[in-house]
C-alpha cells in the first residue's frame, strides 16, 4: 500500500490537537482515511488506540476502520518488525472500543446496569418488535381510558380519535412519542409545549407560530416587490409599454413592500395591506413589443397568484386564532398526559421482560452522564477520563440525545474530534438534526483565525473521486439551488467542491435526459416504464460505446441506478432492464416490499384477515396465482354496482366458474386462518396455491424465490415476539413497509445495481443514473393528525365538534410551513449525495410531458441568482435541475431531451433483427443494407441545447490555440497572498453587465453620476459592495461619451438583457446538422430600433486594445451571428448590423450579422 500523502487541509485534520475540532468533510474528500491516519499517527506516538472512543454511524463503518487500522499496523510492523509500540497497539486493537453510538451505550450500561435500575441480562429488541409491544401498550392504555374516561380524554377522543377505530388515536400517540426520543428529556420537552400552547398572548404574531408565518410572508412579499421592480425596468426598454403597464407594477411592488413591512408590527397589521394591490394594466391593443407585454403579463399573473396565498395565510384575525388556541388546548394537555401514561407503561413492560430498544440505550446513558442542568455528573468525568480522544465520524447525523452525551464524556469539548459534512445529512426521518452541525460550524472559527484554545473548523473540499467534468456540473446545480433556506448550507466557495482527482484523457459532461412522455401518460407506473426503457437503453449505448474503468471495459457492475424510493418503482426498472438482457444485481434498493411476489403475497394476506378491502382483492385476482383480466374484473363490477367488490364477486359467482373457483380457495385459506400459526398458514398458502413454483416460472427467479423464502423468516420473528394473529401480522408487515424495512440480499457478480439514494451512501459508481427525478415530493408527513417540530412544538387541527369541521389552526399552519421547508432541504441534500456517487458518467433522467413548454414556463420565474422562494415552490428534484440548467451562464450538464414515441418506434426497428433468414436473396439484401454508411453521421453528434456564448468554442474544439487568451500573449499572474480576494475576470465582467442592464441611461452624464447609480443598485442588493467596487465608472462614462452611446440614448426602441430560446435549424451553425434542430439559448445584452431596423450591441470586458482587439472580435462572430438570428426570428425585424463594445479600451467593432 502507497504511503498516503495528505493535503494541506488533510494534514491540519490530521495533526490538530487540545481543543475540539470540525471537520467539515465533502463528498469524496477523503474522510475515512483522514480520521485512519489521524488515530494512526497518535497511537503511533503518545496514547494507546484503547484509549481512544471512535463512534461511527454504522456497524459496516466500524468494522471497516478497524480494519484499515489493522491492516496499517501490520503493514508499519512489516517494514520495522522490532517496533514495540506498535506491537502493543496491535494487541490492543482487540480492546479498542470502534463502533457505533448504540455498542457504546449498551456496553456502558451493562458496566452500569444497577445505577441505571437495568437487570445484568437485559437484551437489545429489534424494531420491528418492539413496534408489536408498543401496539399492545397502547391498546391496553386506551382501554383503561376508555373505561374511565376523564373531561380531557372525551374532547380527545372527540377530535383527534373521532372515528369508525381508535386506530388514529393510537397512531398519533405512537408517532408522539417516537418524535420525542430525539430530546435528551422527552417529558420535559412535552410539558414546556403545553406552557406554549396554554400561554396568554395578544397578538398571535408574538407567537413563535405567528412570527413563523409572518417572516415566510415577509420574505415573498420582498422577493416579488423585486420582482415587480423588474418589470417596470423591463416596460421602460419601451416607451408605450411603460405608459400602459409601469405604473400599474410600480403599484403592485410598492404595495409589496408596505406588506413586507407590516409584518415586523404584528399580525393585525399586517392583514391590514391585504389584498395586495394588482391595479388594472393599462389597455394596450397593438403593442409595439408583443414579447416583452406578454411576458410582463405573465409575471405579474404569477405574482398575483402568489400573492393570493398572503390572503389566505392570514384570513382570521389575531384574537380568532388566540382563542381556537385556548379552545384546543384541553385536547391537547389531554394527547400530552397520554403520551406520558403510554410511555410508562411501555417502560413497564420492558422491564418487566428485562428489555430495552434502541432509543432507552441513549436516553439510559444520557440520564446517567448529565444532570438536569446538561451538565456532567461524577459518572460522566469518571468515565471520560478514560479516552484521550473522543472522535465522531458522520456528525451530521446526530441527534440532541447523542450531542449530550458526547459533551458530557469530552473534557469540556477539548478532546472532541468530529467529521461530518451537513450536505449530506439524509436521516432526519431518522431523528438526525442537521442544525447540531451547522451550528458548530456557525461558532467555530477556521484553523488560521482561532485563537489558543478555541474550537476550530477545518474545510476537507478536495474530491478524489469525480472527475473534474462531474464535480463542475455537481457544483453548477448546487450553487444555483442549495442555500441557507432550501438545504440548510450555503453552498458558497467554502462549500464547493474541487476537483483532487488526477485523470489522464478527457471526461464527458454530465447529462441530464427529459424523457417526454405521451400527453395521456397520467399514471406513475407508466412513466416509470418509458423512463426506465431510456435508462436501460442508455447502458446498452455505454456499453458498446467501448467506454473504459481503470483501464478495461466498462462493466455492467460499474452502473448503479439510484432513485428516491426503490420500492414504488425498482420493480420497473428491473424488469425493463432484464427485458434487454441487462443483468441486475437484486434486492439492494429496499425492493422487497415493492416486488410483484411480495406485495400480491401481502394483498392475499389482507384479503385471507378481511376480503371487504377492495385494492387488495382486485390486486389479488391480477395476480398470477388467479390470472383474472381487466374485462373479468369489469363483469364482476358489472354483477353489483353498488356494494363492495366482493359482494360483486359473489354474485359474479353465481354465473361464473371462474369466480366460484376463487371463492372456495379463499373460504379454505380463510378457514385455517384463525387456528394455524402465522408461520404455518403461509407455508399452507404457499402450497395450496404453488407460489414458489409460480415465482421460479418467472423472470429474475431466484431472487424472486429468495424474497418468498424471507418472507416465512419474517412470519418467524413476528411469532418469537409471542404475537399471534393474522390481523395483526399485516399490520405489522405494512408499519415495516411504511418504515422502509429492506429485506433484500445483494447479489454480486457484473450486474447493475438499483438502490434507494440512502443506500448509495458512502458508495462509489464509475457511471450512475440518478433517476425517477420528476416524482413529486412526498407530504404524507404534512398530513400527519399532530404535527411535532422540535423547536415549534405541537400543531394540531383544531376541531369544531358543534359543526363537524376541523381546520389548521395558528400553530398547525406555522409548523407545517417550517417542516415543509425542512423536508425539501433533506430532499436537495439527497439530490447531492446521488449526484456525487458518480466517478466518471453521470445522468439525471426525468419523465416529463413535454419537457420544452415546461422549461419556458419555468423561465418566467428564472432570476439570477435563483431565488429560494421559487425553488422553495418546485415540485421535484428535476425542477430544481431544470432551473439551474436555466440559469447557467455555462452549461456544466447537457441537455437532452428524448420522446418516448421515436424510441419506441426505434425499438421495433431493432426488434427485426433477431428474425432469422432462410431466404438467400433476401440475405443479400439485408446484408447490402447492412453496409450502408449513414449519410448524417456528423448529426448523431449534436447537442440538443447549445448558447450562444458556446458556439465560440465549438467552433474548433480540438484547437487550443482558440484560447480567450491568444496564445502570443498569455502568462501565468502570481498568486495573490494574503489580504482579501479580488473578484475574478469574470466576476467583474457579470458586475459591469449588471449595471449596464440596470442603471437609468438619464443618469450617465457623469462618473458622479454613475457612482449615485452604484450606490441605489447596491442598497438595492443588485450587486455586491465587492461587485460595486469592481466596476470601472471612467469606463461606463466613456460608453455613454461615445457615438454608440448616444445611439443608443436615442434610439426608437431599446431592450436590455433580451433573453431568448427557440428552436433553430442545426446546419445554421454545425456542419452535418441538415435536417435536424437544436434549442438555441441566450441573452443579448442590448438592442435598439431605429427606423424599424434593429442593432444588437454587446458588450466585452476583455483586456485587450489594438491588434488584439480586432482579433478577438473574430472569435465572436459567430455568437453575434446567433444573436441576429434569434432577433429577427423572435421580432420579424432585420437586423442592421452587429456591435461589439469593448468597455476596458472603448472601442467599437461593428459587424453586417449577415
Amino acid at each position: 500500500m502507497a504511503r498516503f500523502e495528505p493535503t494541506a487541509s488533510q494534514k491540519c485534520a490530521i495533526e490538530e490537537t487540545g481543543r475540539a475540532v470540525l471537520v467539515s468533510a465533502a463528498a469524496g474528500s477523503g474522510k475515512t482515511r483522514v480520521l485512519t491516519e489521524r488515530l494512526l499517527r497518535r497511537i503511533e506516538h503518545d496514547a494507546d488506540i484503547d484509549s481512544f472512543l471512535v463512534i461511527t454511524f454504522t456497524k459496516a463503518a466500524a468494522a471497516e476502520l478497524r480494519s484499515r487500522i489493522l491492516d496499517e499496523i501490520s503493514e508499519r510492523l512489516a517494514a520495522d518488525p522490532d517496533n514495540r509500540r506498535l506491537k502493543r497497539q496491535s494487541a490492543l486493537c482487540a480492546k479498542a472500543q470502534i463502533g457505533t453510538i448504540d455498542s457504546f451505550c449498551q456496553s456502558f450500561l451493562r458496566e452500569n446496569c444497577h445505577a441505571a435500575q437495568l437487570s445484568p441480562e437485559f437484551k437489545v429488541i429489534e424494531e420491528d418488535r418492539a413496534e408489536a409491544i408498543k401496539q399492545r401498550v397502547i391498546q391496553r392504555v386506551l382501554d383503561e381510558c376508555y373505561e374511565a374516561p376523564d373531561e380531557g380524554f372525551k374532547l380527545l377522543a372527540d377530535s383527534v380519535g373521532a372515528g369508525r377505530s381508535d386506530d388514529r388515536l393510537a397512531e398519533t400517540v405512537l408517532a408522539l412519542h417516537r418524535k420525542t426520543q430525539s430530546h435528551a428529556r422527552p417529558a420535559k420537552w412535552l410539558g414546556a409545549q403545553l406552557e406554549a400552547i396554554e400561554a396568554d398572548a395578544d397578538d398571535a404574531g408574538k407567537t413563535v407560530w405567528g412570527a413563523e408565518i409572518l417572516e415566510e410572508v415577509s420574505a415573498s412579499a420582498q422577493y416579488w416587490a423585486q420582482r415587480m421592480d423588474n418589470m417596470c425596468q423591463k416596460a421602460a426598454e419601451n416607451a408605450v409599454i411603460a405608459e400602459k403597464y409601469g405604473p400599474s407594477c410600480a403599484d403592485t411592488a410598492l404595495s409589496l413592500r408596505s406588506l413586507s413591512r407590516a409584518c415586523a408590527l404584528g399580525w393585525d397589521r399586517a392583514r391590514q395591506e391585504l389584498p395586495v394591490s394588482f391595479p388594472t394594466l393599462g389597455r394596450l391593443l397593438n403593442s409595439p413589443d408583443p414579447e416583452l407585454s406578454e411576458y410582463i403579463k405573465q409575471v405579474r399573473a404569477l405574482c398575483k397568484k402568489d400573492c393570493e396565498k398572503f390572503t389566505k395565510m392570514l384570513s382570521d384575525d389575531s384574537e380568532k386564532l388566540l382563542s381556537d388556541m385556548r379552545a384546543s388546548a384541553p385536547a391537547m394537555r389531554a394527547l400530552v398526559e397520554l403520551t406520558l401514561r403510554f410511555d410508562r407503561a411501555y417502560s413497564a413492560e420492558k422491564r418487566r421482560r428485562a428489555e430495552v430498544d434502541f432509543a432507552d440505550l441513549e436516553h439510559l446513558t444520557a440520564q446517567l452522564l448529565t444532570n438536569e442542568d446538561g451538565s456532567p455528573t461524577a459518572l460522566a468525568r469518571e468515565t471520560g477520563a478514560r479516552f484521550c480522544e473522543i472522535m465522531v465520524d458522520e456528525y451530521q447525523d446526530v441527534n440532541s440525545v447523542q450531542d449530550e452525551i458526547f459533551r458530557a464524556l469530552s473534557k469540556d469539548g477539548s478532546n472532541l474530534f468530529m467529521v461530518g459534512d451537513v450536505k449530506q445529512s439524509i436521516y432526519r426521518f431518522r431523528l438526525a438534526d442537521p442544525l447540531i452541525f451547522t451550528d458548530k460550524y456557525e461558532k467555530y472559527a477556521f484553523l488560521p483565525d482561532a485563537r489558543e484554545g478555541e474550537p476550530v473548523k477545518i474545510m476537507l473540499q478536495e474530491n478524489f473521486r469525480s472527475r473534474r467534468e462531474v464535480i463542475d456540473g455537481i457544483n453548477g446545480v448546487f450553487a444555483a439551488c442549495m442555500s441557507k433556506k432550501l438545504g440548510e448550507v450555503d453552498y458558497d466557495e467554502n462549500a464547493q467542491l474541487k476537483c483532487g482527482g488526477v485523470y489522464d484523457d478527457e471526461g464527458v459532461a454530465p447529462e441530464l435526459i427529459l424523457i417526454d412522455v405521451c400527453a395521456d401518460e397520467d399514471d406513475l407506473r407508466g412513466k416509470a416504464e418509458k423512463e426506465a426503457a431510456a435508462v436501460a437503453e442508455k447502458i446498452i449505448e455505454l456499453m458498446r460505446s467501448g467506454m473504459t474503468v481503470n483501464g478495461r471495459a466498462l462493466g455492467y457492475g460499474d452502473i448503479a441506478l439510484l432513485m428516491r424510493s426503490a420500492n414504488s418503482v425498482g420493480e420497473t426498472y428491473r424488469r425493463e432492464l432484464i427485458l434487454r438482457g441487462i443483468p441486475v444485481a437484486a434486492g439492494q434498493g429496499g425492493s422487497f416490499f415493492g416486488s410483484t411476489e411480495i406485495a400480491s403475497l401481502m394483498s392475499l394476506l389482507a384479503v385471507i384477515d378481511n376480503p371487504h378491502q377492495d385494492v387488495a382483492l382486485i390486486a389479488v385476482l391480477r395476480s398470477g396465482a388467479f390470472g383474472f383480466s381487466a374485462d373479468e374484473l369489469t363483469e364482476i363490477r358489472l354483477a353489483d354496482r353498488k356494494s363492495d367488490f366482493f359482494t360483486a364477486l359473489k354474485k359474479a359467482a353465481e354465473h361464473s366458474e371462474k369466480c366460484a373457483h376463487f371463492l372456495e380457495v379463499l373460504d379454505k385459506l380463510r378457514s385455517r386462518a384463525p387456528e394455524m400459526p402465522i408461520d404455518e398458514l403461509l407455508m399452507f398458502v404457499y402450497d395450496e396455491l404453488d407460489l414458489m413454483a409460480l415465482c421460479a416460472a418467472m423472470q429474475d427467479a431466484p431472487q424472486r424465490c429468495a424474497n418468498m423464502r424471507m418472507m416465512i423468516a419474517l412470519t418467524k420473528r413476528f411469532s418469537a415476539g409471542g404475537f399471534r394473529g393474522l390481523h395483526r401480522f399485516c399490520r405489522w408487515l405494512r408499519q415495516l413497509a411504511e418504515r422502509g424495512g429492506d429485506m433484500g440480499a445483494v447479489s454480486s457478480g457484473d450486474a447493475v445495481k438499483i438502490m434507494t439514494i440512502h443506500k448509495s451512501k458512502g458508495l462509489e459508481f464509475p457511471v450512475v443514473f440518478v433517476c425517477d427525478t420528476a416524482r413529486r415530493f412526498n407530504d404524507a408527513d404534512l398530513r400527519q393528525t399532530v404535527l411535532v417540530h422540535p423547536e415549534l412544538g405541537l400543531g394540531a387541527k383544531i376541531y369544531d365538534t358543534a359543526r363537524r369541521l376541523e381546520y389548521p389552526g395558528l400553530a398547525r399552519s406555522a409548523i407545517k410551513q417550517r417542516l415543509r421547508r425542512e423536508q425539501l432541504s433533506e430532499e436537495m441534500r439527497l439530490l447531492y449525495v446521488a449526484l456525487t456517487r458518480a466517478r466518471e458518467r453521470l445522468f439525471v433522467t426525468a419523465a416529463i410531458k413535454h419537457p420544452e413548454e415546461k422549461m419556458q414556463k419555468m423561465m418566467l420565474q428564472c432570476t439570477c441568482p435563483m431565488s429560494a422562494e421559487v425553488l422553495l415552490g418546485a415540485s421535484s428534484m428535476a425542477e430544481w435541475m431544470i432551473y439551474a440548467q436555466l440559469c447557467a451562464e455555462q452549461e456544466k450538464f447537457r441537455l437532452s431531451f428524448l420522446s418516448t414515441e421515436a424510441q419506441e418506434a426505434q425499438q421495433d426497428i431493432e426488434a427485426t433483427a433477431d428474425i432469422a433468414c432462410a431466404d438467400p436473396e433476401l440475405a443479400a439484401v439485408l446484408e447490402k443494407n447492412a453496409a450502408f454508411s449513414y449519410p448524417h453521421a456528423a448529426a448523431s453528434a449534436l447537442p440538443s441545447k447549445v448558447t450562444a456564448t458556446e458556439l465560440k468554442r465549438l467552433e474548433a474544439p480540438d484547437e487550443e490555440a482558440q484560447s480567450i487568451v491568444p496564445k502570443s500573449h498569455a502568462h501565468f499572474r502570481a498568486p495573490r497572498l494574503g489580504g482579501e480576494d479580488k473578484l475574478s475576470p469574470t466576476a467583474r465582467g457579470t458586475a459591469t453587465h449588471m449595471l449596464l442592464q440596470y442603471i437609468d441611461y438619464e443618469k450617465t452624464g457623469s462618473e458622479q453620476e454613475i457612482r449615485e447609480e452604484l450606490a441605489r443598485l447596491t442598497a438595492a442588493r443588485f450587486l455586491s459592495p465587492r461587485q460595486t467596487e469592481a466596476v470601472d465608472t471612467g469606463s461606463i462614462l466613456r460608453l455613454f461619451s461615445s457615438p454608440l452611446g448616444k445611439r443608443i440614448m436615442s434610439a426608437d426602441a431599446r431592450k436590455r438583457e433580451f433573453k431568448f430560446s427557440l428552436l433553430c435549424p442545426a446546419e445554421k451553425f454545425f456542419p452535418g446538422g441538415e435536417g435536424e434542430s437544436v434549442l438555441m439559448q441566450g441573452v443579448i445584452d442590448c438592442m435598439i430600433e431605429e427606423n424599424g431596423e434593429l442593432t444588437i450591441i454587446d458588450y466585452k470586458t476583455d483586456r485587450v486594445r489594438g491588434e488584439e482587439t480586432a482579433e478577438r472580435a473574430e472569435s465572436y462572430a459567430r455568437q453575434l451571428e446567433a444573436y441576429a438570428y434569434a432577433a429577427q426570428r423572435m421580432t420579424g425585424k432585420p437586423v442592421r448590423e452587429c456591435v461589439l463594445y469593448f468597455l476596458y479600451s472603448g472601442e467599437t467593432v461593428k459587424s453586417s450579422c449577415k
